[in-house]
């Protein structure tokens, strides 16, 4: 294993490092949003209605505020904001929507502030400026998860391999165009409160304390508000505890204690998991009840009857899920689009020496989201660039991915990984351009071929693009 510390530089080249990124991430999001004059469309339109309507008429209906934005057009191309049926209630859940509330607020005074020195803004929680907050808040979140992921890093790698997998992520993921150009969808927030209750996880000794067992609990039950794919994140403590559990049995049998499960199961253990697991649940209930009022039954919400819709025969075949499809296929396969996150499993497997039960509990959760994507009637995601639904894993990919790097031996190692990750980040780039100038579908599939070739052509493509918008 390579040590890269270098401890005369301390944390400094790190610090510069990072606003360097948060520089660049913020430049992209706000040329983005100048261009194109606003800040929410998309899916991220039915994530911020209902937090309007909430704040501002008391309700969840959102049909008069699509009415309102679908009245707006893109500046860059003159594309419209709405294009499909106005809703009467949103299918997202609401939970996005209150994470992100403390920074509309901040929108709306700072609307009332920008009219008192004689600007025209209207106040009325639909223009631009309460978008702009909204927006610069979930890159807020996604970054400060970041950090959290440098932080998991950090406990078991060195701090140049740490960076690199940060780096890594935050530029060669799918999380870089969630986090700069799509940000008023729910993945950066997703990703934020996952990081920290993964974090939490391996870095206290939960078990033992109340308080940390409650916040587990409310962090991936407000993750599980934001998105409800992330409750399956309750696997990780889960293993830890019957992992514990395993090994203290195999001791007690080489010592030869007979039937050891009594004295090693300990309701300690078993009360951490129901505290974590009870607080996560109750935190479900404002949801359920929303969609039992809105649609008389909460199983009846359009997330789960759209595939029957869509002549599928319902929204999830478990029986057939397509997982080498959503890992490999040129439909937005997770590693063909995104090989950092291939080279992260790659490190996560290299790791299970040093961090079996670790290892293990990543691995384990991974598989149960790719599991419930690809049993998705839409496994392909929808309009999505690469595998946006991953994005909740960032710091498992970020901790496999130090691990990898962690893990080499051959001479330069560093230049290696710092070659190999400013290409990766290089290539992602390039297949933003092409997916925001049109040179690949946004739904279909596309060929590793057509891709190959695109990538030599997409800058002077995009340019074409845009100066003949």
């Amino acid at each position: 294993m390579i040590n890269w510390t270098d401890q005369n530089r301390g944390k400094s080249w790190v610090t510069k490092l990072f606003w360097v990124g948060v520089v660049i991430t913020l430049a992209i999001f706000l040329l983005n949003f100048t261009l194109i004059g606003f800040g929410v469309y998309g899916d991220g339109i039915g994530y911020y209605t209902p937090l309007r309507s909430l704040i501002f008429d008391g309700n969840l209906q959102i049909n008069d505020e699509y009415e309102y934005l679908s009245h707006s057009v893109s500046n860059f191309g003159g594309g419209a904001r709405v294009d499909k049926a106005i809703p009467q209630y949103s299918k997202y859940t609401l939970g996005l929507g209150l994470m992100l509330s403390p920074f509309f607020v901040l929108g709306h005074f700072a609307t009332l502030i920008a009219n008192a020195l004689g600007a025209e803004i209207d106040p009325n929680g639909l223009t631009w400026s309460y978008e702009l907050f909204y927006c610069l808040g979930s890159i807020t979140l996604g970054i400060v998860g970041l950090i959290f992921c440098y932080k998991a890093a950090r406990l078991f790698f060195s701090q140049t391999a740490s960076v690199l997998a940060v780096a890594g992520i935050w530029f060669a993921s799918p999380l870089s165009f969630y986090l700069t150009l799509e940000v008023s969808m729910s993945h950066a927030v997703s990703q934020f409160l996952i990081s920290i209750f993964l974090y939490v996880c391996i870095s206290t000794v939960w078990v033992k304390q109340r308080p940390q067992q409650i916040l587990l609990g409310l962090v991936l039950g407000l993750a599980a508000f934001v998105r409800p794919q992330n409750i399956l994140f309750a696997i990780v403590p889960i293993i830890m505890i019957v992992w514990n559990i395993i090994n203290g049995v195999i001791k007690a049998n080489k010592i030869g204690i007979n039937n050891p499960w009594t004295k090693i199961i300990k309701l300690p253990d078993i009360t951490s998991l129901a505290v974590i697991g009870l607080v996560a649940c109750l935190m479900q209930l404002p949801q359920i009840f929303i969609y039992q009022w809105q649609y008389s039954n909460f199983l009846k919400i359009p997330y789960l009857e759209e595939g029957s819709a869509e002549g599928y025969e319902s929204s999830f075949n478990w029986i057939q899920p397509q997982i080498s499809n959503v890992l490999f296929s040129g439909h937005r396969g997770l590693f063909f689009w995104h090989p950092v996150l291939f080279l992260s499993i790659i490190g996560l497997i290299l790791a299970y020496r040093k961090s079996p039960m670790l290892v293990t509990s990543f691995l384990l959760v991974f598989g149960l989201q790719v599991y419930l994507v690809a049993s998705w009637w839409c496994w392909w995601q929808g309009s999505s660039f690469g595998g946006r639904m991953f994005t909740n894993c960032s710091l498992i990919f970020v901790w496999g991915l130090a691990a990898f790097w962690d893990n080499l031996s051959c001479k330069r190692s560093r230049l290696l990984g710092v070659g190999v990750t400013l290409f990766l980040m290089g290539w992602n780039t390039l297949l933003i351009l092409q997916y925001e100038s049109g040179m690949i579908p946004s739904e279909d599939a596309v060929t590793i071929r057509q891709v190959l070739h695109n990538q030599l052509f997409a800058i002077p493509y995009f340019i074409n693009h845009i100066f003949n918008r």
